[in-house]
């Protein structure tokens, strides 16, 4: 996930209305990941702080709040727990899938036959032999231990054929992707580095059944903390460079990918394989592979073309005087930085929106061994 947690600040510029710039670097200075209700359920790729995400929010008041670009549905989630109206959208199905169930508000038979089935599945997964058909052994196999093999395709099948209602099938499905990539040989969600260890047998069964029990205490503990009368999530499919089908919104907060630092659906591949979705990478916006792929300069001008027809698409559902901020870092290229803060101003602006102020921190990057700015920029309808 985007944390900062272990990276220190090295530097600040703030821009713009005083105020707010130092209001928004604090937000942006959040050094913990946050594990309060639904956020620590499921690994995501590139998530926003939770505490960054509740604290910009809250310098943006108002009844309603869009992520067009909302991953796993941290700043929904947030949204949520300050009584707004909330709506995501993002062009993967894993997102999407994840960003669902960390909002979902579930009744309490929902969450008995997520606990119930999910216990059921376990079970009957610890004692699995059957391979998974081809299309997706294919894919998976060198990924697993068979004996973990038939033991998610137990769990894969007993999910899709359980006979519960929608609403909780979609929360084994995020059950059971929760565990994918923990019972992979892969080091981790955004590294296909391969870190073979040995996994007992039955331990693949029993970790999805904690993982439900896991789930159904965190949606309980977000049912009591979303204020009353607070509207159901509407999170769905969208590519936010179309406008979204929502109505007009007061807050439309989100962090677009930063350029040539993650292929975030490619690393979705072990998930897709699994519960058999696909994968538009294609569409993607600034993925390190095209970065490799079409050179730095061209990649770097499909990014900034994106950033402008993204930016202007979701403008048009702002009310007037209501706020885009955006939390956007560089990338980096053998070539140096792929910088993004201007890119960023000079969309929104074109949009017919007023720059109001920014904050930009630069932190370590040891990965790529330098240092990288990231910055939140606030921009408002006139």
């Amino acid at each position: 996930m985007r944390t900062t947690r272990g990276k220190p600040t090295l530097d600040r510029s703030l821009e713009g209305e005083p105020a707010l710039a130092t209001a928004m670097a604090t937000a942006l200075q959040a050094l913990e990941q946050a594990d309060r209700v639904t956020h620590g359920f499921h690994t995501y790729p590139a998530g926003l702080n939770p505490d960054a995400a509740r604290d910009l929010l809250a310098l943006f008041p108002g009844d309603s709040l869009h992520d067009p670009f909302c991953g796993g549905g941290t700043v929904l989630v947030e949204g949520l727990l300050a009584g707004r109206r909330v709506h995501g959208r993002d062009l993967s199905p894993i997102a999407q899938l994840v960003a669902r169930s960390r909002t979902r508000v579930a009744s309490p038979e929902v969450l008995t036959q997520l606990r119930a089935t999910a216990r059921r599945l376990a079970d009957v997964a610890k004692f699995a032999q059957t391979m998974p058909p081809g299309p997706i052994l294919s894919v998976v196999g060198d990924w697993y231990e068979p004996h973990v093999l038939a033991e998610l395709e137990a769990l894969r099948v007993g999910v899709r054929d359980a006979q519960v209602l929608d609403e909780a099938r979609w929360l084994l499905w995020a059950t059971f992707s929760s565990i994918v990539v923990k019972a992979s040989f892969r080091a981790s969600d955004t590294s296909s580095r391969r870190e073979v260890h040995a996994r007992p047998p039955e331990t693949t069964a029993i970790l999805f059944h904690k993982k439900s029990r896991e789930l159904g205490r965190r949606l309980e503990a977000l049912a009591a903390a979303v204020p009353a009368g607070t509207p159901v999530a509407d999170v769905g499919w969208g590519d936010a460079r179309q406008a979204p089908d929502i109505a007009p919104v007061d807050l439309i907060l989100t962090s677009p990918p930063y350029p040539s630092v993650y292929d975030y659906l490619a690393v979705q591949d072990l998930r897709a394989a699994w519960m058999d979705v696909g994968l538009a990478e294609r569409q993607e916006i600034g993925p390190r592979r095209a970065f490799q792929e079409l050179g730095s300069r061209e990649a770097w001008r499909q990014w900034q073309a994106d950033t402008h027809t993204w930016t202007r698409a979701v403008a048009s559902r702002l009310r007037p005087g209501g706020h885009l901020v955006v939390v956007i870092g560089d990338g980096l290229v053998e070539e140096g930085t792929v910088p993004t803060w201007e890119t960023t101003r000079a969309a929104a602006e074109a949009a017919g929106l007023r720059f109001r102020a920014s904050a930009s921190l630069a932190r370590p990057d040891p990965v790529r061994r330098a240092t990288r700015w990231e910055h939140a920029l606030a921009f408002t309808r006139p």
